[in-house]
């Protein structure tokens, strides 16, 4: 009596197996798109980190051209400085005499009469 139940009858059997593959073929869609997803978004990401290690790269490229030029810079800066303190002494040996030469144009200057070349001047101008 139990086998001949509708409940096991080999249509309804059928029925339910057909309903089960129904619903695990739409499982397995649901599963192919959620994997196809996250795939794509594996794959994305692989790109944004390849884009981001390469920018991570030329920036660091970028870092060390300006490294090498401040460093350049430095050691240019240093031996401008060298160079000038040198003049610096070379100038401080020349001042007592560029000093007395300047003093004595200025006696020179102050001993000659410039009233004439004034007036000349004055007399041009008018």
């Amino acid at each position: 009596q139990h086998l001949l139940s509708p409940q096991r009858a080999p249509e309804r059997l059928l029925q339910l197996a057909q309903e089960n593959l129904d619903t695990l073929v739409t499982e397995m869609d649901e599963l192919l798109t959620r994997a196809t997803k996250v795939t794509a978004d594996g794959e994305q990401t692989r790109q944004d980190a390849e884009r981001t290690n390469d920018r991570a790269k030329s920036l660091g490229q970028f870092v060390k051209g300006i490294l090498q030029a401040a460093e350049a810079a430095n050691e240019e800066a240093i031996k401008l400085n060298e160079t000038l303190r040198a003049q610096d002494k070379t100038l401080e040996k020349r001042l007592p005499e560029l000093q007395s030469e300047a003093e004595r144009m200025i006696a020179e200057m102050r001993s000659r009469e410039l009233n004439m070349q004034e007036r000349i001047a004055q007399d041009e101008l008018k």
